[in-house]
């Protein structure tokens, strides 16, 4: 969701935080619109490829650049798809009051969750509910992050899809409700519990189930 009303060094000045795009776009709602059409098909795309060995950092910032990276930027901000944010307005969960990690402190908060990603071995192994559990703590981390200035949810999703059905657990997504869906996923930045039962409701059957 882009930061209605702010700008900055990723924005047309004066736009009221429209993103430099390299379609040119000045209207918010059909930038918005226009991003949603490359994830998708880029996420449509990644779906059908082999699930990856390691989800780090560096597999996130892959997802989002390949998502994002034939819209987002331009000559001027640069093509940003893909790299944490830097020299960005304060940002946070639009209609919430929740701020996002400032950027002095999200590299520490990137190292952190990936670290216990990592330690626990990319939720592999676990029952159901123990890995709905774990990856409900993990999404509402990166939540409160924010890694990059714009596309975090589209990018996360992804992500979070890709780790589901390496572990077993894939998930319905085309019956989520997206606006619930960002809800849970605020919550989940102090209480993971609501999303994790969320997104186990949609757990798709396996061939082990």
């Amino acid at each position: 969701m882009n930061a209605l009303g702010v700008d900055d060094r990723y924005t047309y000045p004066g736009s009221g935080g429209v993103l430099r795009n390299q379609l040119g776009i000045t209207s918010h709602d059909l930038l918005d619109e226009a991003m949603n059409d490359f994830a998708t098909l880029g996420w449509a795309v990644m779906s059908l490829e082999p699930v990856p060995i390691t989800f780090d950092f560096s597999y996130l910032c892959q997802i989002h650049h390949r998502l994002l990276g034939d819209i987002v930027g331009d000559e001027v901000v640069g093509h940003w798809a893909g790299q944490i944010r830097n020299g960005a307005a304060p940002l946070g969960a639009m209609g919430t009051g929740i701020p996002y990690a400032i950027e002095s402190f999200m590299q520490s908060g990137l190292d952190d969750v990936f670290g216990q990603l990592k330690q626990k071995n990319y939720l592999t192994n676990l029952d159901q509910q123990g890995f709905f559990s774990a990856l409900a703590e993990i999404w509402g981390y990166l939540t409160q992050i924010h890694p990059f200035r714009d596309g975090n949810t589209r990018s996360q999703t992804a992500f979070c899809d890709r780790l589901a059905v390496n572990a077993g657990h894939p998930v319905d997504w085309l019956n989520i409700d997206v606006n619930e869906l960002r809800e849970k996923r605020l919550q989940a930045i102090t209480n993971s519990s609501h999303l994790a039962r969320y997104l186990e409701t949609f757990a798709l059957p396996t061939k082990e189930s």
